[in-house]
């Protein structure tokens, strides 16, 4: 499914003033809806785990032939003729720049200085048993798998200045320490036959379980005067849903295609806010409500020019603008997921992904693969004041070792994004909600390492064990 990491609002404290004289997150939705959106939405993708895949630039659809396939289309497992157990992990190391802002609000000019916010994380993301058998001559192939859809660990600590420029005034300083913690996991069931020689079909049930939480703190200096605010939130998700999958092959080429059905999940969420402030804080009750996830198509398609050179390629279609809070209250429901809007700033996304492989196979039989990939991932991320949508570039290479029945991939990611974005930094930019906006180049870079490892097993003990459980004797 997911790559995650964070966004960042650049100032807490506004966000909460209007915040803490609600009693409750309906009071004050669209300052808090705001602040969660930005601090604890990630950038979101539809994309699978495998180190094999991520060298190939995520394009895998069409390809899909080894455990993590269930990730991406699970018509490939049934080209899997050994039971396996597989691993994948990730380490990511992340940056986020804001740079050049200026607010120009009631005759002020002020200057915002530079902020860098840098974070490094190693997360487990994939691992599966995987079973094969024959069924009236064909393969029949099973497997269970945990995946880490979205890691939603990360922690940041900024610090900002505002300061005058037309005008004379104290600089305000601004110290904030954002930390979040949790994940949300798919636990997965899925099966996929060799219909025949040349058709592949597949399908996994798919259980989403997620829980994360966040607390951010804000600390505020202008002149002799502070102020602190101190904001949590805990959110929990339950769902499930189906990826039903093909794969059409050919000894060239192969054609594949994938859709994950869209799901109403039951989403619970609770925030708290304390503050210095005269209105004071809040503690609200937990609220349970529903929220719909998207659905998702992928097409795939992979060339081989000869046996060793493999030339693939995917594209990917998200419904994103769906993602709404399904509630019994009239103002929460509708509202998007990312942005608390009931428009349609939320965008669909559509993602490319390219890739090539060529096999060097030694004398002795080892298989050393050599890899490089491309691609565009947009995200579910609109700028209210500039229109401009997040958009992830990144550039992969890949390598690996695959000897008797044990395979070991690795992959390298390098990931880019630059947009004008704005940023609401004063008080009254938040009561006025349009007029003055702060605008700024947001710069994000990225560097992914990611880890699979593959062992298989001698097929006929298991096949006998499974065909007696499943088909009988």
């Amino acid at each position: 499914m997911k790559s995650s990491s964070f966004g960042r609002c650049q100032m807490l404290l506004p966000c909460l003033l209007l915040a803490a004289g609600g009693s409750g997150f309906l009071r004050a939705q669209t300052p808090i809806g705001t602040l969660i959106s930005e601090q604890s939405r990630t950038n979101f993708t539809v994309q699978g785990a495998g180190a094999r895949a991520m060298g190939l630039g995520g394009a895998f659809i069409a390809v899909a032939d080894d455990a993590t396939a269930v990730s991406f289309n699970p018509a490939g497992l049934a080209q899997l003729l050994h039971p396996e157990v597989s691993f994948v992990a990730r380490g990511t190391q992340r940056s986020v720049s804001y740079e050049d802002f200026e607010t120009s609000s009631q005759g002020r000019i002020l200057a915002v200085s530079d902020s860098l916010v840098s974070s490094t994380r190693f997360d487990p993301l994939f691992i599966s048993a995987t079973a094969p058998l024959q069924v009236a001559g064909r393969n029949l192939v099973l497997q269970l798998s945990i995946q880490r859809a979205l890691a939603l660990t990360d922690h940041s600590h900024r610090t900002l200045t505002e300061s005058p420029l037309t005008t004379s005034g104290s600089p305000s300083l601004l110290v904030q320490d954002i930390t979040q913690t949790g994940q949300i996991d798919l636990y997965s069931l899925a099966a996929a036959y060799e219909v025949s020689q040349r058709i592949l079909l597949g399908f996994s049930y798919n259980q989403w379980r997620g829980r994360w939480d966040l607390v951010s703190t804000s600390l505020r200096t202008t002149g002799t005067t502070q102020t602190v605010a101190t904001f949590q939130q805990g959110n929990a998700m339950d769902g499930e849903n189906f990826n039903l999958g093909l794969i059409w092959r050919w000894p060239t080429w192969s054609f594949g295609i994938v859709h994950r059905t869209g799901f109403h999940a039951d989403y619970t969420f609770a925030t708290q806010l304390a503050t210095n402030l005269p209105r004071g804080g809040f503690t609200g009750s937990p609220m349970s409500t529903g929220l719909h996830w998207p659905s998702g198509t992928g097409l795939g398609y992979a060339y081989r020019p000869t046996d060793q050179w493999l030339i693939t390629a995917d594209l990917s279609h998200t419904l994103w603008s769906t993602t709404r809070y399904m509630s019994d209250s009239p103002r929460l429901n509708g509202q998007s997921f990312f942005d608390f809007d009931k428009g349609d700033r939320t965008p669909n996304a559509t993602d490319l992904h390219l890739g090539t492989e060529y096999l060097h196979i030694t004398s002795n039989g080892t298989v050393i693969p050599l890899r490089a990939g491309i691609s565009r991932e947009p995200q579910p991320v609109v700028d209210a004041a500039t229109g401009l949508q997040r958009v992830m570039y990144r550039v992969a290479l890949g390598t690996g070792l695959k000897q008797g029945p044990l395979g070991l991939d690795v992959a390298y990611r390098y990931g880019w994004s630059n947009r004008r974005v704005s940023k609401a930094l004063d008080v009254d930019q938040i009561l006025s909600r349009i007029g003055s906006t702060s605008l700024g180049t947001e710069r994000i870079r990225e560097h992914r390492l990611d880890l699979s490892a593959i062992i298989q097993f001698d097929r006929k003990p298991l096949e006998r064990v499974l065909r007696h459980l499943f088909v009988g004797d």
